[in-house]
Formats: structure tokens, C-alpha cells, sequence
């Protein structure tokens, strides 16, 4: 696929912001991955739209997002890059500061694909559509994300088997590693051209 300059400059932006760590893995003797890890460390709104809860609306104080895509090869030799599964918002469910609250019983919070206790916590962040929403929106505001690259270049949302943990929510991830590692690529080779021309 091809990739106009402005959809390189507007990747090449995101993955220079600070709060932004880009990660490929081509492994001969593993399978090829690609990360894209964003520090978040800050609170992320819900909007109460969850259907495993009772309308909660709170600041989920989030430390991560971490969307992960691997390579898989056809039959014919073509290739395409698989997000099912593979990322997650790690957050803090100890309800400190009026954040988010999982829960107190270990036996009932520890879950995946459970309903919460809601007499016991919060319950679940799944579903709740505002959530995903304000993480693309931090991702806009404080790493230089470009909404436009969405549709086709990084996405995300919560999986379909609706897994949830405490303290971190299970995504299905949209992503071209190609299109991530050519801005990569490209963002070094201009680093060390700058380094040259100050040496």
C-alpha cells in the first residue's frame, strides 16, 4: 500500500511525542509484532453507557495503552497483521481518590467474561462507550495523534469476547504495522541526519 508524505508526517508526529513508544519485532525464529504502547497517567472519563454497570460515570486513572498486532502469513505467500486480543488499557481499580473501583473480593473481581459484583464495586468498564472515545481524544490532545489515521492506520476497541480484569481492559486492535514501521523508519533516518549535520 501506498502512503501519501502528509499520512507519514502526521505518523512520524505521533510516534515522536514523548508519551509514545513504537516497538517492532521481527524475529526470525518468532512471529513479527508490532507495539505501540502510550503512556497515559492521567484519568480517563467514562460516560456511564456501560451495560455491566449502574451508569457509573468516573475519572479511571490509566497508566497505559498497549496495542499490540502480529504477523500472520496465507496459503499464497500474502500476509496480514492481527489485533484480536491484543491490547489493553491497564487503569487503577483501587477506587482511591474517587476513581474506578473494582472491588474488594478477589474470589468475584478476578474475572474474565464474569459480571462484577456491583454491591461490591463499580462494576465493569466494558461496553461503556465513552471511555474508548476520551483515550483516542487524550491520544489527539497529548501525543500528537491525528483522528485521521484511525479509519485506516491504528484503531481499537473493546474485544468482542468482552475480557476484562481487574485493572485492565482487553481490546481488539486495528493496526498496519507496515505503514508504522515506514514513519519509524523514516523518524530515525531524519534523527540521525540531524545528528550528522550538528557533529
Amino acid at each position: 500500500m501506498k502512503y501519501t508524505q502528509a499520512q507519514i508526517q502526521a505518523g512520524i508526529k505521533f510516534l515522536q511525542n514523548k508519551n509514545v513508544e513504537f516497538y517492532y519485532d521481527n524475529d526470525v525464529d518468532c512471529d513479527t509484532t508490532a507495539n505501540i504502547s502510550i503512556d497515559v497517567s492521567e484519568r480517563i472519563w467514562t460516560d456511564g453507557t456501560s451495560i455491566w454497570n449502574n451508569k457509573v460515570v468516573k475519572g479511571v486513572k490509566v497508566d497505559c495503552i498497549s496495542l499490540t498486532v502480529t504477523k500472520y502469513e496465507d496459503d499464497d505467500n500474502s500476509y496480514y497483521w492481527s489485533g484480536g486480543l491484543a491490547g489493553n488499557i491497564h487503569y487503577d481499580g483501587s477506587g482511591k481518590d474517587g476513581t474506578w473501583y473494582d472491588g474488594s473480593d478477589d474470589d468475584n473481581n478476578t474475572l474474565i467474561n464474569k459480571i462484577k459484583d456491583e454491591q461490591d464495586s463499580d462494576g465493569m468498564i466494558y461496553t461503556d462507550d465513552g471511555f474508548i472515545a476520551n483515550c483516542i481524544k487524550y491520544m489527539e490532545e497529548h501525543c500528537d495523534f491525528d483522528s485521521k489515521l484511525l479509519s485506516d492506520f491504528l484503531d481499537f476497541d473493546y474485544s468482542e469476547q468482552g475480557m476484562q480484569d481487574d485493572g485492565c481492559v482487553n481490546l481488539d486492535v486495528d493496526m498496519d504495522a507496515d505503514f508504522w514501521k515506514k514513519c519509524s523508519d523514516e523518524l530515525v533516518q531524519f534523527v540521525n541526519t540531524k545528528q550528522q549535520e550538528v557533529a
